[in-house]
């Protein structure tokens, strides 16, 4: 029973078995992969930041760092039994645009909270009060792979564009220092980096029976504005957050893959059941019952699946490790640079997603088994042409898919996630298919005539094979509007940013040195430097930092720049502006389109905002377009900034060369002022490439799985075609005992395959659209909280329907050929 009902069928068309499979195990495969990938990078992370805070149940700490005084009075709270004071610095490596961290440490103190410091603490101090000059760091196992140093080298970093060496006393083991970082002394870092009387963080071990809560009361009541206590583990949290709608996406693009897959196992296996209509009624008549037919479809469908999820899960793992190696577990998206972690997997992972395959293919199998279980056995039994199939368009059930489809998009992101987004997305697909019946008949019935016998033949053929018509046709459907659709948004995305680089770097040269809470940046000497170089006509210059939001809603980066409130539109793409008086004592701010959706105050409200160890109110004066940061920016004026924080530092300059003036001699010229330090000068044109580069590197995964699920859609077109043609060799003896050529037959078959592949192309390009706009207007604004315009890839789009409607008649013509190959005489034997 089980050979002749299960795997009989299965063993008689191996090639569509194999398709099947593979379709399913390329989405689970992906799947699989990208799941590791970000478990391991998410493992790493947490552990990484974790370890920054030893045995530490809590953490004082502030972006912009405070006074050490403030150290004795916590220590000295009830319930505290350790304080360990840290200065943590992202020191600039020289070389590199990277930074490494380095954590300024009390030695006899932070081994109190970090037993793994024991030997090294007094090394570590030893060397540092020893007199001999050299300051001595230990590396964490990660940084020291990274950077390629062992004991006895040099470190070189940055402070301002001053170097300054550190000789690397030893390698911290594996469990003392996850993260990519390293240990000097406390008065070190504060002497070396300009931090003189400054602390980043008190790390905290309460004494056993207190209370957190209290301890944690305790403390607030005597921190300064901006200083705030937190559970270790909260920085991973907010890295992971800023991650998490990439990751997400990922994916959701590989569950597109096994999506694909189970619609391609649906395909196949309606084919399947209308060619053994005679079979499964012959089952019904020797005594099977059509519930025991059903299982076993179901039961060969599981199959199917369970073969496609094992070999996904070999291929899942073999991708990660791939994928780790070539892109990291950043995935291109510079999330997690520096991270290279060790992938591990667990059986119960596999398990789940071997279900989930399993469960893909169940469901693909599910309708056509029903269709099965309800043919007549009479009528099947006399039927002369198994290959028809009756074809109905349930209205209702499109409408609703469609209506739903639209209210869903009215639903807030689940969880900071587009996931109403990528329901509505499967839905619309759904309803797609669901009408194609209907379109294709009416189609069909609209077909002209033509004196061409292959085009009447064709068309007949089409209108008393409906049936198998429309599943090649939404098998095309399905995959090629997913490929428009991620076309049509990769390239809005791109073509945005190209637009936004073009439009933010109005200046001949820029000069940048460090980053957000790097050590590198510009003193107001170089600055003067870059002033009175000849050619330049003006500079405007800016600085990178942090600022805390208000409430709980984690840290922004601050730019402050030279800018004019009342021509902010020139130096931001600002969405939104308000204008008129600003409210008396209020500084005005700009935000990003992430810190206006995180905060979600109107234009022109207030909020209190910490700068210099102040709370300074600030009022929203407009909300700007950023496609640089991940996280929420708010820019300010550099006077306000420069007054309130006392901090001249600059990151960023902008240069406008007179007319006339030769952009090499300038940049010779601030080589000349700058000898010392590393910093980068770019003219436009170079950041408009690094940053279109960077977004390539960042969308690579994204263009690999569009590919996978372009090659499983064809996958699709191919069994189904070669299923009907196959199924066809009767007609094809009938038609060549009656006078047509082999080329003419081939005729037939190729303009019912550029039929059906223009029908599919066609609706696709519809669908796809649609599509795009869900991921344009909904998907990536509540992911990434960024505004795009949509740009729609012409030709790119012109030269796929093309090659996918050549493909088909291709297909259906070497099919044909392949049918052909048997005598007239013998193809018609079964009609005698």
């Amino acid at each position: 029973m089980l050979d002749a009902s299960v795997f009989g069928p299965l063993r008689h068309a191996p090639g569509r078995t194999m398709l099947a499979i593979v379709a399913i195990a390329l989405g689970v495969a992906l799947g699989f992969a990208i799941y590791l990938i970000n478990r391991v990078a998410a493992d790493e992370v947490s552990l990484a930041a974790r370890s920054l805070f030893g045995l530490a149940d809590l953490a004082v700490e502030s972006n912009g760092g405070f006074a050490e005084e403030l150290y004795p009075r916590v220590a000295r709270i009830e319930g505290i039994e350790v304080a360990s004071p840290v200065v943590q610095v992202e020191a600039k490596l020289i070389g590199q645009r990277r930074a490494l961290t380095l954590l300024g440490m009390d030695a006899f103190r932070s081994r109190r909270l970090q037993p793994a410091f024991t030997r090294f603490a007094e090394t570590l101090s030893r060397e540092e009060s020893g007199g001999s000059g050299k300051q001595m760091v230990y590396l964490s196992s990660s940084a020291a792979q990274g950077l390629g140093l062992a004991a006895g080298d040099i470190l070189r970093v940055q402070v301002g564009l001053q170097p300054e060496e550190f000789e690397v006393a030893g390698v911290l083991p594996p469990a003392a220092l996850q993260d990519r970082a390293g240990i000097i002394d406390i008065a070190t870092a504060q002497w070396k980096f300009a931090l003189l009387g400054r602390l980043s963080r008190i790390n905290l071990r309460l004494a056993p029976g207190a209370s957190h809560a209290r301890v944690q009361q305790s403390i607030e009541k005597i921190l300064p504005e901006g200083v705030r206590v937190v559970a270790p583990g909260q920085a991973a949290d907010e890295a992971l957050r800023l991650s998490r709608a990439y990751r997400s996406n990922l994916t959701a693009l590989a569950l597109v893959a096994l999506f694909t897959g189970g619609f391609f196992v649906y395909s196949t296996q309606s084919l399947a059941a209308l060619r053994r209509r005679r079979e499964l009624a012959l089952l019904h008549a020797l005594g099977v019952t059509r519930r025991e037919q059903l299982l076993l479809m179901l039961l060969g469908g599981a199959s199917v699946g369970i073969a496609g999820a094992l070999l996904g899960i070999v291929l899942g793992v073999v991708i990660a490790k791939l994928g780790l190696n070539v892109l990291g577990a950043d995935l291109g998206a510079g999330f997690f640079r520096g991270i290279a972690p060790a992938l591990q997997w667990h059986w119960l992972e596999a398990a789940v997603f071997c279900a989930l395959g399993a469960g893909v293919a169940i469901v693909g199998t599910l309708q056509p088994a029903l269709d099965a279980a309800q043919i007549p056995t009479a009528a099947a039994l006399k039927s002369g042409d198994v290959a028809s199939g009756q074809v109905r368009t349930r209205w209702p059930l499109v409408v609703a898919l469609l209506v739903v489809a639209a209210a869903v998009l009215l639903l807030p992101p689940v969880a900071g996630l587009p996931l109403p987004g990528y329901v509505s997305i499967a839905l619309l697909i759904v309803a797609t298919v669901a009408a194609m019946p209907a379109i294709l008949q009416r189609l069909l019935r609209a077909a002209p005539r033509a004196q061409s016998v292959p085009w009447e033949i064709s068309i007949a053929h089409l209108r008393g094979t409906a049936r198998y018509a429309t599943l090649s046709v939404s098998a095309i459907v399905v995959s090629f509007s997913l490929m428009v659709a991620m076309a049509i948004m990769v390239m809005s995305f791109r073509s945005s940013l190209d637009a936004w680089t073009q439009r933010i770097l109005p200046a001949d040269l820029y000069v940048r040195a460090g980053y957000v809470g790097q050590s590198a940046h510009l003193g107001e000497t170089e600055v003067a430097a870059l002033r009175s170089v000849p050619g330049v006509a003006r500079l405007e210059v800016g600085r990178f930092a942090e600022a805390n939001l208000p409430g709980n809603l984690g840290t922004a980066v601050l730019i402050a720049r030279d800018l004019d409130a009342a021509q902010a539109h020139r130096v931001l793409w600002l969405e939104q502006q308000i204008e008129g008086p600003m409210p008396p004592g209020a500084v005005p701010v700009w935000l990003s389109e992430a810190a206006a959706d995180l905060l979600e105050l109107p234009m022109g409200a207030e909020f209190d905002m910490p700068i210099g160890g102040e709370s300074i109110k600030v009022s929203i004066r407009g909300v700007w377009r950023d496609y640089e940061h991940q996280r929420a920016v708010l820019v300010m004026e550099r006077s306000d900034y420069v007054r309130l924080s006392g901090d001249h530092a600059v990151n960023t300059v902008w240069m406008w060369l007179e007319p006339g003036a030769s952009v090499e001699a300038v940049q010779r010229q601030i080589r000349d002022r700058l000898p010392h330090g590393d910093y980068d000068l770019r003219t436009p044109r170079e950041l408009r490439r690094l940053s279109l580069q960077a977004f390539d590197r960042a969308f690579a995964v994204t263009y690999a799985l569009e590919l996978i699920a372009i090659l499983i859609g064809m996958f699709g077109i191919s069994a189904g075609t070669s299923a009907q043609v196959l199924a066809r060799r009767a007609e094809f003896g009938v038609l060549r005992h009656i006078g047509l050529t082999r080329t003419q037959i081939a005729a037939t078959l190729a303009i019912e395959g550029a039929g059906l592949g223009g029908l599919g192309v066609a609706a696709g390009l519809v669908t796809g659209g649609l599509v795009s706009l869900i991921l344009v207007y909904v998907v990536n604004r509540q992911s990434f909280h960024w505004s795009m315009d949509l740009f729609v890839p012409v030709g790119l789009l012109v030269t796929l329907s093309c090659a996918l409607i050549a493909a088909a008649a291709l297909i259906a013509v070497f099919s044909g050929r392949q049918a052909m190959r048997e005598d007239a005489v013998r193809a018609v034997r079964e009609d005698w």
